[in-house]
Formats: C-alpha cells, sequence, structure tokens
C-alpha cells in the first residue's frame, strides 16, 4: 500500500478531520467538564472519532478524556506529514459516525450536505473516487467507499458479487487451520465483524498471523471476503 497521500488525498483528510472535529465537539462539548474536555461515552462512533483526531494531532488521550489540541474546532492546523493510514483511520470515524448524521444516515440515497463542512467532505470524496457528484447539490457512495460502510454495516456485504470458488480457495488454502475456524466461528458471523476480522490479517494478497490493522483501506476486497463469508458460513 501506498503511504504518501496523494494532494487529493491530503484535501480529504483535511475535510474529514475539520468535520469530524466539529461533529465531536458538537455531541460531546456540553457533557464534558471543561472546554478542553471531551468524553467519548463509551460508544464507538465516539470512539474511534476521537482516536482518529489522535492521530493527526487535534486530540490527545488523557484518562477518561480527550484532551482538546486545537481550539479553533472549525478551522484546526493541520501539518503534511500524516500517511494514508491516518486518512484510512479518519475514514473508519467518518463511516461509523455516519449512522448519527441527518445528512448521511441513510445509507442506499444520495447525499445532499446542509452544511459547509460536510459539502466540503463530499466534494473531497467525490475527487477521490469514494463519492460521485450526481448534481451541484448532491452525491451518491461508490463502491470504492464499500470497505469502510460494509465494515459498519451501512452496506451488506452480500450486495458485493462473490469471487470464484477458484480464488476462495486459494485463499483458504493460505490460512492458518486455527484461523480458519476462528474466522468461521460465531464471532465472525456478524459480516461487518467477519471483514474486519479477515482484513484485519489478509494483507497484500497474504495471511499476516503477526499483523493486525484496524481501519478499512483500500485494498479490501470484497468481492473475495463475500466468497470467503460464503462458504466459511454455509451452515
Amino acid at each position: 500500500m501506498v503511504e504518501k497521500l496523494s494532494d487529493e488525498e491530503t484535501a480529504l483528510l483535511q475535510a474529514v478531520a475539520c468535520w469530524l472535529s466539529e461533529e465531536m465537539h458538537s455531541h460531546l462539548g456540553s457533557l464534558s467538564p471543561a472546554p478542553d474536555l471531551l468524553h467519548d461515552l463509551a460508544q464507538s462512533n465516539y470512539e474511534i472519532s476521537c482516536s482518529a483526531l489522535e492521530r493527526v494531532g487535534l486530540l490527545a488521550s488523557e484518562g477518561h478524556y480527550w484532551r482538546v489540541l486545537e481550539p479553533n474546532k472549525n478551522q484546526p492546523t493541520l501539518g503534511n506529514s500524516y500517511k494514508r493510514c491516518d486518512l484510512d483511520h479518519l475514514l473508519d470515524g467518518l463511516a461509523c459516525h455516519s449512522h448519527y448524521v441527518n445528512n448521511l444516515y441513510q445509507h442506499q440515497e444520495a447525499v445532499t450536505p446542509t452544511r459547509h463542512a460536510l459539502r466540503e467532505v463530499c466534494v473531497s470524496l467525490a475527487a477521490c473516487g469514494y463519492m460521485e457528484a450526481t448534481s451541484k447539490r448532491t452525491f451518491e457512495w461508490t463502491d470504492d467507499f464499500g470497505p469502510w460502510l460494509v465494515r459498519h454495516g451501512a452496506w451488506d456485504l452480500d450486495e458485493f458479487e462473490p469471487a470464484s470458488q477458484e480464488e476462495v480457495n486459494e485463499a483458504l488454502a493460505t490460512i492458518p487451520a486455527q484461523s480458519r475456524e476462528w474466522l468461521s466461528g460465531s464471532l465472525c458471523r456478524h459480516k461487518p465483524d467477519f471483514v474486519r476480522c479477515f482484513f484485519a490479517q489478509w494483507i497484500d494478497g497474504k495471511w499476516e498471523e503477526r499483523e493486525w490493522r484496524h481501519a478499512p483501506s483500500d485494498d479490501w476486497d470484497l468481492s473475495l471476503a463475500a466468497g470467503l463469508y460464503a462458504q466459511l458460513h454455509s451452515q
């Protein structure tokens, strides 16, 4: 995977970071004990988003709270030294939090952003191929953003055509027996959990026993995942 960000990806990182920062302050600020502290309420969309904002230097974990490092929540200052994995984590926060955003929660429908910050996100997503602008005001998700949407249950894995039996068998042959048993077990029966667990260790077309990735990425082959899930959970 190429870690260096393109100009379009850099603009996307900036847009998502600004929007997520604004969202976290808006949702969590009134519940916090001080203006520069946020509590994520142990809720996944806040936990993932705050963790992603920590990666780009806008928050810092401090006990049970997140310390606000950048006081200007609408126009935070970001550097230029970020990597593709930092963007992946921000997109993970975007996808998870989207279930709680009026303009985004209907993931099969066109998106019509009503606020400037979210429109900037949509424009940047379209520039990277994750959305398509269908008019001056509306956008639609593309399959390229499927890894993030499937991971968070916004799209179903069954919407992707399964890989061939030959491809599925080739992949299964490279996965250790214990890991195959785990992937076919109850902990991976829920499809968003299955793709998370499979792609955490399926990296660059092979199984990596000693690695674990925490965020979706462009190299998630959802057709392969659909074929593997159908075979491993056929009973």
